[in-house]
């Protein structure tokens, strides 16, 4: 693999959360091959294609996102994606933030489908990050933590 696991989660997370936010709020098919391209190989035992590395980091990374409460689904299938899937309150609440370097402007979730659709995978992974770090600001605040 050629980028480190953080940047690659960053990467997937971008594109995911970006992805529900531009649908919310209708349930949306996560499918692996939407979001790895090279996410199957030939599994001679199976006698056809199963998710490789890449595709299980796929799961990984939605598997977190959803028991980190960014978003939940109706169903896993181990093979294909995520059927039903939606952004929870936590994750709504993180896209519509807007960076603190801007006061006015597009929120987090904006410039994520911005960023996806131009495919620019290094903008996607930072704004990612910094959707994860709103969203344990708002968990902490939540819990009255200090943040």
């Amino acid at each position: 693999m050629t980028a480190s696991n953080i940047k690659q989660f960053d990467e997937i997370t971008g594109q995911v959360l970006g992805a529900l936010y531009e649908r919310f709020p209708v349930p949306y098919f996560l499918s692996l091959e939407n979001f790895v391209a090279d996410g199957y190989s030939y599994d001679e035992a199976m006698g056809g294609d199963a998710p490789n590395e890449q595709g299980t980091f796929f799961f990984s990374c939605v598997d977190w996102l959803a028991a980190s409460g960014y978003l939940n689904f109706k169903d896993k299938n181990h093979h294909y994606g995520y059927h039903d899937a939606f952004l929870t309150e936590k994750g709504l609440e993180a896209l519509k933030a807007t960076p603190d370097s801007l006061k006015t402007g597009p929120s987090f979730g904006e410039q994520l489908v911005s960023a996806s659709k131009s495919g620019t995978k290094s903008l996607v992974a930072s704004i990612a990050g910094q959707v994860l770090s709103v969203g344990t600001r708002i968990v902490t605040n939540h819990l009255g933590l200090p943040g």
